[in-house]
């Protein structure tokens, strides 16, 4: 039987800290948007395809890291709400595009914003040196 690979003290360490941070920067942007009644997978959507232009519902899927039947759900909610419109391609049919409506460009400023406030408040706790370390050990982090 293999072994399974397992995490060593500091990595798992590691591992947790980047989840409470992601999970406190959610608690508290929830708590920002409260008024925009907004679960935070619709705001990753939303932020998405602002940053895509027209993204189709694979890449949406795929971003999000759900099923392409779950990333369907979460779009006609957003459609309902006219938040979103789905484009068709005139070049293949089967193709899918998806747009925000101007109704949810003022809804992703106003968005945007209350990121902005929370990230603020949670970086005010370091100082400026801590700050640019914070930043470069996280673009380390994502490269490719």
């Amino acid at each position: 039987m293999k072994k399974q690979p397992t995490l060593r003290g500091d990595e798992l360490s590691l591992e947790k800290t980047l989840f409470a941070f992601r999970r406190k920067f959610s608690d508290m942007l929830r708590k920002e948007a409260e008024d925009l009644k907004c679960p935070i997978s619709h705001i990753d959507t939303l932020t998405y395809i602002a940053e895509k232009g027209e993204p189709s519902m694979k890449d949406i899927a795929n971003h999000l890291k759900i099923t392409p039947p779950s990333a369907t759900a979460i779009v006609e909610i957003m459609q309902k709400k006219k938040l979103i419109t789905r484009v068709s391609n005139d070049k293949d049919r089967r193709s899918i595009r998806v747009a925000l409506t101007p109704t949810a460009w003022k809804f992703f400023k106003s968005i945007h914003e209350k990121k902005f406030t929370v990230f603020t408040k949670m970086l005010s706790k370091l100082n400026d040196a801590e700050r640019k370390q914070f930043t470069k050990i996280l673009n380390i982090l994502i490269k490719d």
